[in-house]
């Protein structure tokens, strides 16, 4: 027995509206990153500051995968 009080039916119509919100929210972030994230990001590429960063400030990322040591062997007893 699950440890809410919430009916099974309850359960499900807070699902799908946990669901619409999620969507909701996704939908509204690619909005914001197409109308305010994209032209900063553009216009800090072609050389304008944004958001006080100086302009004409080259930026170069570089990812770096870290490779952990080989396991030492565990010693039997």
């Amino acid at each position: 027995m699950p440890l809410s009080r919430d009916s099974r039916s309850e359960r499900k119509l807070k699902a799908i509206r946990r669901a619409e919100f999620r969507l909701r929210q996704n939908l509204d972030r690619i909005d914001w990153e197409e109308e305010v994230l994209m032209p900063e990001i553009e216009a800090l590429k072609s050389g304008k500051s944004v958001l006080g960063l100086p302009a004409n400030t080259a930026f170069e990322i570089e990812v770096v995968n870290e490779v952990s040591h080989p396991r030492k062997a565990r010693r039997s007893k």
